[in-house]
């Protein structure tokens, strides 16, 4: 039987961490969920067990802070494994961060704050070199909030109930405060791939470059994998096309250069058992200029290779992003091409009578959903059965200009941009989490993200030692905007090789993608009424969602225990491998 949790479900009350008698500045300690922003000079909460909970096949996570009123040299952090009390086998890992910060010069629209802000996370052993990185000891300043995440990732054969541990907070290797953790895991199943697709673009030569190991195909593996670790299939990547010959008779092309990049990600062996949900066509421009029937042959010779692989039912012709009206001929031209060939066509724009039965997924910004919903971005096509639209979150969710100077234009600004979901770092972390109830609400298909490195793209004409996005992550008028992921450099944290350094907003990203899976895998199992009302609670509009996180909270514990008593599993899902030893650390599925 599965323990029950008090109200506020992810933090639970206990007399407070265990605090070494030595000698020495006295330490704050508490405890708080992941959907919150701890800045550095809000209180240290007053609660100080960290209580998770998760299905298996999802992640957990929250946040200890830690405060000083006088300075603390060496602060460390390492953390036990959960276990089942008195029981030998079956423990988990606890992956542990420590929480950067970024300033902000400038708000982001009118629900944005300047300031310093949390949003990268150090890790103390990223999870791909599995390398240790200095993540600590730090040294405390006086009065100044520092936070450590806490990760806890639940494989597919974890057996349910409740594991404890704890973390030790250590100043030179001495105890100075123990925090405990208890994980409750839910007998409830989610895919370890995603039902929808999400897909985020990610270009690995930006990243590459900016790490200072430009093409490293080891790098940009693990680029990539920071993306599928978070449920994101990463598009773009190197972009480089199949070389080979295309005539009107039919195409050459050598996949294999594009093979050896794309299959460990389609088949689900980058982060093992995670398939990528979605692939775009790479064309080289010469191609694209070409006659029709020549364009069709290349189409053609993408849709053959994909059956062979059996990755046809993720490949899209991703073309024209967001097309001006002067564009729509050259888009209906691809689209008939793309159809003619068996291939499904993706347009990051509204319908009209020009693109009728041409396009198989409408991509609208989402704030085209607010006066109607998905209804008008439906599209009725040959190849796909789903006419459901995806959509994606961009700088329409604060402006992507900066604030007018005009009383009258600003008043205007402020009402048409206040209130949006969005990825923002200076804004709250239920402005990510509601992106994923939202979906469910709207019924969309899939949701798109621009990029993921767009900050990466100054360091490529500055020394690569000197350079650093960290201090530079305004894009679109937006502080995170197209940011997603940090360059993490040896010279700076420790280890051999250069790294993606995840950012807290990363992991709402995943959370907001495991709660519409808790919501799908609802409708699916008797429990829709459930599933409604709680959105209806949570968020009945684009820009009226629940700022609250313990909300959030109580909604996932209601799904968890309705799903837990009836048929919560997935079909399929126990087919899906568990991460093989050695592969990747506690944090990756």
């Amino acid at each position: 039987m599965l323990k029950p949790l008090l109200a506020s479900l992810a933090l639970i009350a206990s007399p407070g961490p265990d605090v070494a008698a030595k000698a020495g500045p006295r330490l704050e300690v508490g405890v708080a969920p992941s959907q919150d922003k701890l800045r550095p000079f809000d209180p240290v909460p007053a609660e100080t067990t960290l209580a998770l909970e998760a299905p298996r096949g999802a992640c957990a996570s929250g946040q200890i802070a830690v405060r000083s009123g006088a300075r603390f040299l060496g602060l460390s952090a390492r953390a036990t494994p959960l276990v089942v009390p008195g029981r030998a086998s079956g423990a988990l890992s606890l992956a542990l961060y420590r929480v950067g910060h970024v300033v902000l010069s400038r708000p982001s629209g009118p629900d944005g704050e300047a300031g310093e802000w949390p949003d990268p996370l150090i890790p103390v052993r990223d999870a791909w070199f599995r390398e240790e990185r200095r993540a600590f000891p730090i040294d405390l300043t006086p009065d100044r909030l520092q936070a450590i995440w806490v990760e806890a990732c639940v494989p597919l054969s974890a057996d349910p109930g409740e594991l404890q541990g704890q973390v030790i907070l250590e100043q030179h290797r001495h105890a100075v405060a123990t925090v405990p953790v208890r994980l409750t895991v839910w007998p409830v199943v989610l895919p370890s791939t995603s039902t929808k697709p999400v897909t985020f673009g990610l270009s690995t030569l930006l990243g590459t470059r900016a790490l200072g190991k430009p093409g490293d195909p080891e790098l940009a593996r693990a680029l990539a994998a920071a993306a599928l670790r978070h449920r994101i299939t990463p598009h773009a990547l190197s972009a480089n096309p199949p070389s080979g010959r295309c005539d009107a008779q039919g195409c050459a092309l050598d996949f294999t250069t594009y093979d050896a990049e794309m299959a460990p990600i389609l088949d689900g062996t980058l982060v093992p058992g995670v398939r990528g949900t979605f692939a775009e066509v790479r064309l080289p421009g010469a191609i694209l200029r070409q006659p029709d029937a020549v364009l069709v042959a290349a189409l053609r010779a993408w849709r053959t290779h994909f059956d062979a692989r059996g990755w046809a039912d993720r490949l899209w012709l991703y073309t024209l992003d967001e097309p001006k009206p002067s564009d729509l001929p050259e888009l209906v031209r691809r689209a008939r091409a793309a159809h003619a060939a068996g291939v499904r066509v993706f347009a990051t724009t509204t319908p009209s009578p020009t693109l009728n039965g041409l396009v198989d997924a409408y991509v609208p910004n989402l704030d085209f959903f607010a006066a109607s919903g998905a209804g008008p971005f439906h599209s009725a096509s040959p190849l796909r059965a789903d006419p459901r639209p995806f959509w994606y979150a961009s700088c329409m969710s604060h402006g992507c200009s900066e604030q007018p100077d005009a009383s009258r234009q600003r008043t205007r600004w402020k009402e048409t941009f206040s209130g949006w979901p969005g990825y923002e770092i200076d804004r709250p972390g239920a402005a990510a989490l509601a992106m994923g109830w939202l979906a469910f609400r709207e019924g969309v298909a899939g949701e798109l993200y621009y990029d993921m490195l767009q900050g990466w793209g100054a360091d490529r004409a500055k020394d690569t030692k000197d350079a650093r996005t960290w201090d530079d992550v305004r894009a679109f008028a937006g502080n995170g905007d197209g940011l997603l992921l940090y360059p993490g450099r040896p010279d700076e944290w420790g280890g051999v090789h250069p790294f993606p350094v995840e950012s807290i907003r990363l992991k709402l990203i995943r959370e907001a993608q495991e709660d519409q899976e808790l919501l799908l895998l609802a409708a699916r199992t008797g429990h829709r009424a459930l599933a409604d009302r709680l959105v209806r609670d949570l968020a009945p509009a684009l820009r009226k969602w629940e700022r609250d996180p313990k909300r959030y909270l109580q909604a996932r514990h209601q799904l968890l225990a309705a799903l837990s008593g009836g048929a919560a599993a997935v079909p399929g899902a126990a087919a899906v491998p568990v991460p093989a030893a050695g592969t990747l650390d506690a944090s990756a599925r």
